[in-house]
């Protein structure tokens, strides 16, 4: 009797596990249902289809903008890219006038706005030549962006379908990228450091995470730096030890062994002096206003640099007034939506159940919300909503086929969509903030549909 009862036990179980399996086997609500998303998911997949084809645009358009980029940075007179920066500072140090890193200037009279530590690790490109190092800081940069793509794949819930979505995702955000290529800019970097220390923490590699997150704030701190709360509220004290040890490594061991303990810590305050002045009432009269800090340029996408665009008149009676109520309005915003995501936290993954689209979903917030909180965000910083729209992307497929939350998400992610590409083209559109505002919205949308 006892084995009969066996029998059918160990029978019923295997029922189970096939139904279970198949039921994990049965794809998720197909996007296809959405019929603007099936025109977009077609004719990116007809570029995978016919892989010689998409390798063809991509290497042209590689070489394109390669070429474009070395003219403009290093052949053109004018050197129109931010390396030219970099190397000054670095040259400082490399000729010992170690208290010159933030006077002194490019040929375009731009100033280093860095800490130390980038300065320090840029001394070995000065001897090489300009046209030299353009080409490597843009290799590196689309090195970054495809290990963006390849390491994007592991955020979804089903990583063999997603390279449409990865797709989509980039084609939104091109303007952006283009931009950040051609300049030598952070921005691409800065993104494949977010994808890359989400990807170490998926892995369980904490004290990877934890480091490589010190190192990519300690080359720029926007927006990576408010991916700390994101590891504070869920208590990953590995990570967070890791971070702190890299913190102390890359901004004062590392250049202190290089310009010495008393001067990098001088320098470290000039840094900070520069930063927390830029967002007070006496930004205005410090040499970095027109250059970085004013929030009349159509190009600051910030929510303290648009809202102060749409109060004031004029910069000039800006400059004889005082912004604090803007301030502290746009610093209460910003602690209040920092506040909802520690209430809205999913908890810390396990090796049994971890919500991985969830989970990178609610990490696509934390860097987002810096840039809205951030004092200077430029519009090129905008370049790290690409793992916003892959959130939004990877959350609405699995969404129920009829729920409304399916369909309002998908409604934020065009309008936001929209949003930066107009706004990027259009100085009228970005003087109003469009960008900013289409991606609160988005970021509104993503947060929501996070389930707790």
């Amino acid at each position: 009797m006892s084995c009969d009862y066996t029998v059918f036990s160990v029978k019923s179980s295997i029922n189970n596990i096939g139904q279970k399996r198949a039921e994990n086997e049965k794809p998720p609500p197909s996007v296809l249902r959405d019929p603007g998303m099936t025109i977009i998911q077609k004719l990116i997949e007809c570029f995978f289809k016919r892989k010689w084809l998409g390798l063809l645009l991509v290497l042209a358009l590689v070489i394109g903008v390669g070429v474009s980029t070395l003219y403009r940075g290093a052949l053109n007179p004018k050197h129109r890219t931010d390396i030219t920066v970099y190397l000054k500072a670095a040259e400082m140090i490399q000729i010992g006038r170690f208290n010159h890193i933030y006077g002194i200037e490019n040929e375009r009279n731009w100033h280093y706005v860095y800490s130390p530590f980038l300065a320090v690790l840029m001394v070995p490109a000065v001897k090489l030549p300009l046209a030299v190092n353009v080409l490597l800081a843009y290799f590196l940069s689309i090195g970054a962006l495809a290990g963006t793509f390849v390491l994007s794949r592991s955020c979804a819930a089903r990583p063999g379908g997603t390279g449409w979505q990865i797709a989509l995702s980039a084609i939104i955000c091109l303007p952006l990228f283009l931009n950040t290529l051609s300049r030598a800019q952070m921005g691409i970097l800065m993104l494949f450091f977010s994808v890359l220390v989400f990807y170490c923490y998926q892995r369980r590699w904490k004290f990877l995470a934890g480091f490589l997150l010190s190192f990519a704030v300690a080359i720029k701190i926007s927006p990576l730096a408010f991916t700390v709360f994101f590891f504070l509220f869920k208590k990953e004290w590995k990570i967070l030890a890791s971070g702190l040890l890299g913190v102390g490594l890359f901004y004062f061991v590392f250049p202190s062994l290089v310009v010495g303990f008393q001067m990098n810590w001088e320098l470290l305050k000039i840094w900070q002096s520069l930063m927390a002045i830029g967002s007070s009432d006496k930004a205005h009269t410090i040499y970095l206003w027109s250059e970085l800090f004013t929030p009349f340029a159509n190009d600051n996408q910030s929510l303290y640099a648009v809202v102060t665009r749409l109060v004031w008149p004029s910069e000039a009676q800006f400059m004889t007034g005082s912004n604090t109520l803007i301030r502290m309005a746009s610093s209460a915003v910003s602690v209040l939506l920092l506040g909802l995501l520690f209430l809205k936290k999913l908890p810390a993954p396990t090796a049994a159940t971890e919500d991985r689209v969830g989970l990178f979903a609610e990490y696509s917030l934390y860097p987002t919300l810096m840039l809205f909180a951030s004092p200077v965000t430029q519009i090129h910083h905008y370049a790290n909503l690409y793992i916003l729209f892959l959130a939004a992307l990877f959350l609405q497929e699995r969404s129920p086929e009829k729920a409304p939350a399916r369909h309002g998400l998908l409604i934020c992610f065009w309008v936001c969509a929209f949003a930066v590409v107009l706004g990027y083209l259009s100085d009228p559109l970005s003087l109003w903030g469009v960008p900013l505002w289409g991606s609160m919205l988005l970021w509104g949308a993503v947060f929501i549909s996070v389930k707790k």
